[in-house]
C-alpha cells in the first residue's frame, strides 16, 4: 500500500492506487477507451504481465470473468511489444 504525507497534502494521508491495481481495474471494465492506456502501461514497463496475471484471482470477479481478463491481458501484452 502506498500512501503520500506531505505539506502538499496539508499533511493529510492519501493512499495512491497501485499502477497493477488501475491496469486490471480498467481491464475489467473492458471498454474499448482503455484499451490503448493499458497497452501502453505494458509497453513501457509499468506493469508486468505476469505481475497482473497473478492478481486476477484476487479479483472479485466469478471464474468466466477471471479467464476473460487473463485472455484480454495476455492479448494486449502481445500487441505491446
Amino acid at each position: 500500500m502506498h500512501r503520500i504525507q506531505n505539506r502538499n497534502t496539508q499533511d493529510r494521508i492519501g493512499y495512491c492506487l497501485d499502477v497493477v491495481d488501475l491496469f486490471l481495474s480498467k481491464a475489467a471494465a473492458a471498454r474499448e477507451k482503455d484499451r490503448e492506456f493499458c497497452i501502453a502501461l505494458l509497453q513501457y514497463g509499468y506493469v508486468n504481465l505476469e505481475a497482473a496475471l497473478a492478481l486476477v484471482g484476487n479479483m472479485p470477479l466469478n471464474a468466466k470473468a477471471q479467464q476473460t481478463l487473463r485472455a484480454t491481458t495476455r492479448r494486449w501484452a502481445k500487441s505491446s511489444t
